[in-house]
């Protein structure tokens, strides 16, 4: 990795240097000064031949340590552009740094714009730019590869896009500015191309002969290097198949047949089965991890890298990176995420799938009397009315900081105090229960016209410890919480019924979130499940909720209210 950044330093301080182009050629010579600086001193020399060198030859034990050349699209683009650089780039390297290294020829912007691109633009131009716009492409993938395992990059991933887009036009525009003040100064200073064509041994036909020779030598090695690694890989594959191989048995009954040495996840791209790997199988990201079923006492011990990825998750010991296990006898796995999962799911779903026991909130919300709005009405009206409901009732749980984690029916499941403390989970639901009651008075306002008498709504609410986990199959797996907390918020739900109220929220919530329900009516219910009384609170409305803890609501529901979007209008006053 580090080569690599060190070669797009190098590109990027090109390009940059380039679009000084846009102001005159003198700037680029200038900016040029800076760039001869940084590249053509001791420890600048050292580090652009090494990180060519390292990443050179990393490219090729890249393309041999796989063991088939099935790829995502955008790893295969990557490996093609990467294989295309050194074939292209040396004739430019050859002319402008062997050049100077060996022969003293040290030659500005002036002379290259001339050579390139007032001489021969059509060729050598496009030529020249090709090979820096390839590696740029190649370097940017690789640099996305890289970060989009990174918590926070989809945020500034745009602007990187921009300029990623930005500098490399900026850089053309500004060479062919420079190009245009170069052939303009020879059109009127004749002196000026005599200059330009007397550039220290640039025309000796035995540098120009030596040079050349340089270039096709270094063709003939690589293609030679290149033929070499595919040979390699041949002899390797006859061996594997000598030493016989392993099977990889998949929860749906598939079987591969794979050699030894190769990875679960190797297995299941021979096969052509879907398995997430974001990280391009380097052990960055953890989404390809499985579960071993059958032959855990038989695996290799975990390598550092990893035992370190795994470690943060709170993995048990059968919990494996496809990427990075080789199986040495017959396995069977259980692969954890949907092959589709992106980052934003695995930041979400950052857990071991045998899950993680913390305290939060669970709120379920009902709607009242729902089999009365489904009565006479086009289901098509039902849908509509539901979906105007799960945004009134989503939009409430998202500005209180909660996640809406399940759509049951005409219900909706809250979770609150996945990354926050018990205390400001509480708080969150409480908040969630207050904007609800807001949002749906809004809604139907509204929907006066649509609905024949207001929605009413039942809300429970209560605070544990939970089993946080992702439940499912395979691509249809969803991350959810269970626990004897989750059925006892559906019950306080279902309560709302009995005591005819909006809010019926365990004591235990209230305390949590140090906010006090001394003046709702207590009540002491008997949960199945639970050997003591849970002591509850029944609230009328939850908006009658107050504290120092909670955001002032905005107007009342439906009274002096002039937005066209009432949803969208609490949001930005309860953000």
């Amino acid at each position: 990795m580090a080569s690599g950044l060190v070669l797009f330093s190098y590109v990027f301080l090109h390009f940059l240097n380039h679009s000084l182009g846009n102001i005159s050629f003198e700037a680029m010579e200038w900016g040029g000064v800076l760039h001869e600086w940084i590249w053509r001193n001791p420890v600048g020399t050292v580090a652009l031949y090494g990180a060519f060198a390292i990443h050179f030859s990393l490219a090729f034990w890249a393309l041999y340590i796989r063991r088939h050349l099935r790829m995502g699209w955008i790893e295969g683009l990557r490996l093609a552009l990467g294989l295309l650089i050194p074939a292209l780039i040396v004739q430019h390297a050859v002319g402008q740094r062997l050049s100077y290294t060996y022969f003293d020829i040290h030659r500005v912007y002036r002379h290259v714009l001339f050579n390139i691109w007032v001489q021969n633009p059509e060729i050598a131009g496009v030529r020249q730019f090709a090979v820096f716009g390839i590696a740029w492409l190649h370097g940017c993938i690789g640099l996305h590869l890289w970060l989009r395992v990174k918590t926070h990059y989809r945020k500034v991933a745009p602007v990187l896009l921009a300029f990623a887009v930005l500098l490399p036009t900026m850089a053309l525009l500004g060479v062919m500015h420079g190009a245009q003040q170069v052939a303009e100064k020879i059109r009127l200073d004749p002196a000026f191309l005599l200059a330009l064509r007397q550039i220290g041994r640039g025309g000796d036909p035995v540098v120009a002969g030596t040079l050349t020779a340089v270039v096709h030598w270094f063709w003939i090695g690589f293609a030679s290097a290149l033929v070499l690694v595919l040979i390699a890989r041949g002899v390797r594959a006859l061996l594997e198949r000598r030493h016989g191989g392993v099977r990889v048995i998949y929860p749906d009954g598939r079987s591969v047949r794979i050699p030894k040495g190769l990875s679960v996840l190797d297995a299941s791209r021979r096969a052509g089965i879907p398995h997430a790997s974001l990280c391009g199988g380097r052990a960055r990201c953890s989404t390809c991890r499985v579960r071993v079923l059958l032959g855990l006492e038989r695996l290799p011990p975990q390598a550092p890298v990893e035992a370190r990825v795994l470690a943060r998750l709170g993995a048990d010991r059968a919990v494996r990176l496809a990427c990075q296990l080789k199986p040495v006898a017959d396995v069977s796995v259980w692969p954890l995420l949907p092959p589709q999962t992106t980052m934003a799911d695995q930041s979400l779903l950052n857990l071991s799938d045998s899950g993680t026991e913390r305290f939060v909130a669970i709120l379920f919300v009902d709607i009242r009397r729902s089999t009365e709005l489904v009565e006479n009405r086009l289901p098509f009206d039902v849908v509509f009315i539901l979906n105007r409901f799960f945004e009134a009732v989503g939009s409430a749980i998202t500005a209180a900081g909660g996640t809406p984690n399940q759509f049951i029916g005409d219900g909706v499941m809250a979770i609150f105090g996945a990354e926050t403390g018990a205390e400001e989970a509480c708080a969150q639901a409480l908040e969630a229960a207050r904007l609800i009651d807001w949002h749906v008075g809004e809604m139907n306002h509204a929907l006066a016209n649509e609905l024949p008498e207001p929605l009413e709504v039942g809300i429970g609410i209560h605070g544990g410890e939970v089993i946080i986990g992702t439940l499912g199959y395979r691509e249809h797996a969803t991350t959810t919480a269970i626990g004897e907390v989750v059925h006892i918020a559906s019950r306080l739900q279902d309560l709302t019924k009995e005591y005819d109220c909006q809010l019926v929220v365990s004591d235990l919530v209230g305390t949590t979130a140090g906010v006090s329900l001394e003046v709702f009516p207590m009540r002491e219910v008997q949960v199945r499940g639970l050997r003591a009384p849970l002591t509850i609170r029944v609230v009328d409305n939850g908006a009658a909720i107050g504290g120092d803890k909670f955001r002032t609501l905005p107007v009342e529901a439906g009274h002096g209210s002039n937005r066209s979007d009432p949803v969208s209008a609490t949001l930005v006053q309860s953000s």
